[in-house]
């Protein structure tokens, strides 16, 4: 005990070495498996791997300095410590990925489960790479400088730490991008990392499961003013920027088929998406919220655009040639099409979103003639970083492309040649589904196309999506957005279809207009108590 009394380090350096330590030692097994997933060949494009480890050492010592006060460090940096070595035995020898249904799953282990995985080998590398090390960090004397001394030196850490990261991310950023979406599983390999998430989302998860089901839009009431049939078509794009959008005056024409349409096609050339990715925008566009004030966990908790439908008498449908609806269709009877695993139109678990055609044809033929329908297709998209696989030898326009998932390893016009191609091919399935509609003459139907969010392709070196909304640039943020009417419903509708196609032109619009002008599609009575005729496209525009 004397002897570690005497034996005293300033904090930046005893952090430093700490995180050396969590770098060496506790994750082994995540450097095997980013080997595994890229050789290194000694090519240009595999050396960003020997900096992974620089970025982990420094993002931790920028952690440390930040969380690590005095007193209680003592317990948190200890507490890493032990857990971290329990959980790279595991990783390193079984190839363990600790997410939330893992660390739901040791939390529900009883004791005659939890030790038969006890064994010597693995009690001794907790002793050794996890309590003897705490031990010996409690045991370290701290010297601590007079606090503007010690902030200022903590801050000198720090500053160092992230020009370092953003001196990598300045040459690799690429590469990082294009990597981790490729192997979205390996964070999960990454000590203390891997717990910390999966704890704080079992937290949030546990939370949302707490909190109250509220049923909104109680006094929502259909009030049609004829008798005809409503079928909507509501289409959620993945990925596609408006930048690249042909309707949009982009430099290639990349929805042939819809601009042939001319006037028939309302085209939103000044769309905002709610957030930068799926798991955002999707619920966020169908709740009540605006971009403004979305609150994800409340959204979950509470009636969407699609239940208010459904209690007013609306027949819904949602087919999914996605992840996953994002909890919006839970309630609705909704349709996976990724099982189907058809080989027409589906490879390696994901399918082209022509897939959805037979599965809408079969919806509009079974439902009941006397009950309005809406059918929402949530579409593949233009989701990287596999653009290639978007669409078919058809519609491969623009060459040479990106044929392969490391798009690191392309050229940037390569990837845009790609990334069009996949424009191609949704042009041809949203004009494949008005010819659809087209076959129903007495019907008022409509289609609303309107992607999720965009992506970066390389600009400022910048990839994919997924970027804060704050600081994401407008590629990520800007979506293209259409709408297409029926002859009987122009007819029939009180709405200005000129004024509309003005108002799309000169006009900003967003995802907080999809929830009310929806209701208004669907001939809702209005003023209701979530409606707000101000983000109703169409009432903006009433004859």
């Amino acid at each position: 005990m004397r002897i570690f009394n005497k034996f005293s380090l300033s904090s930046t350096t005893l952090f430093f070495l700490v995180s050396a330590y969590f770098m060496f030692a506790l994750n082994l097994g995540f450097y095997r498996e980013v080997l595994n997933a890229q050789s290194f060949q000694f090519h240009a494009e595999d050396y960003f791997i020997l900096t992974i480890p620089l970025v982990y050492f420094f993002a931790l010592n920028i952690i440390l300095n930040l969380i690590a006060l005095p007193t209680i460090h003592k317990i948190i940096i200890p507490t890493l410590l032990i857990l971290s070595a329990a959980i790279s035995y595991n990783s390193l020898f079984f190839n363990v990925y600790f997410d939330v249904d893992m660390l739901n799953n040791v939390l529900q282990t009883n004791f005659a489960e939890s030790s038969r995985i006890l064994t010597f080998s693995y009690i001794a590398w907790i002793v050794c790479l996890g309590i003897i090390p705490s031990l010996l960090y409690l045991l370290i004397k701290i010297d601590y400088k007079p606090w503007w001394k010690e902030i200022g030196f903590r801050f000198g850490s720090i500053l160092v730490s992230a020009f370092v990261i953003l001196a990598v991310g300045k040459f690799y950023y690429q590469d990082y991008a294009s990597f981790f979406r490729n192997h979205k599983n390996l964070p999960n390999l990454i000590t203390p990392s891997n717990f910390i998430v999966s704890t704080v989302k079992k937290i949030r998860n546990d939370y949302r499961n707490n909190i109250p089901y509220q049923q909104l839009g109680l006094d929502a009431i259909q009030a049609k003013p004829d008798d005809h049939r409503h079928v909507t078509i509501l289409v959620i794009g993945e990925t596609t920027r408006a930048q690249n959008w042909g309707l949009n005056g982009y430099e290639r024409q990349t929805t042939p088929k819809l601009a042939a349409r001319g006037e028939q096609i309302i085209n939103f050339q000044q769309a905002s998406s709610c957030g930068t990715s799926t798991a955002v925008s999707v619920p966020c566009m169908f709740s009540s919220f605006s971009q403004a004030d979305y609150n994800g966990i409340r959204a979950a908790k509470q009636d969407n655009l699609l239940d208010i439908l459904q209690r007013a008498g609306i027949d819904i449908l949602w087919l999914n040639n996605n992840s996953d609806c994002k909890g919006v269709c839970e309630r609705v009877p909704n349709k996976d099409l990724l099982t189907l695993d058809l080989p027409e139109y589906c490879r390696d678990g994901e399918c082209l979103d022509n897939i959805l055609l037979p599965e809408l044809d079969k919806a509009l033929k079974e439902s009941r003639a006397d009950k309005d329908l809406v059918v929402v297709l949530h579409t593949m998209g233009n989701h990287g970083p596999t653009y290639y696989e978007r669409y078919t030898d058809q519609e491969k326009v623009f060459t040479p492309t990106c044929d392969t998932n490391e798009i690191n390893r392309c050229s940037n016009q390569e990837l845009v040649n790609t990334y069009d191609n996949g424009i191609v091919y949704l042009d041809q399935f949203l004009d494949k589904i008005i010819q659809r509609l087209e076959q129903e003459p007495t019907w008022e139907s409509a289609l609303y196309y309107v992607s999720d969010h965009g992506e970066s392709l390389g600009e400022n070196g910048l990839y994919l999506h997924g970027a804060p909304y704050s600081i994401a640039p407008d590629y990520q943020t800007k979506v293209p957005m259409i709408m297409w009417f029926s002859p009987e419903w122009i007819k029939n509708e009180p709405f200005d279809l000129n004024c509309i196609r003005n108002n799309a032109i000169n006009n900003a619009h967003s995802h907080d207009n999809f929830f009310h002008t929806v209701i208004s599609m669907m001939d809702m009575k209005t003023p209701f108590s979530l409606y707000n005729k101000d983000l109703d496209i169409l009432a903006q525009c009433h004859k």
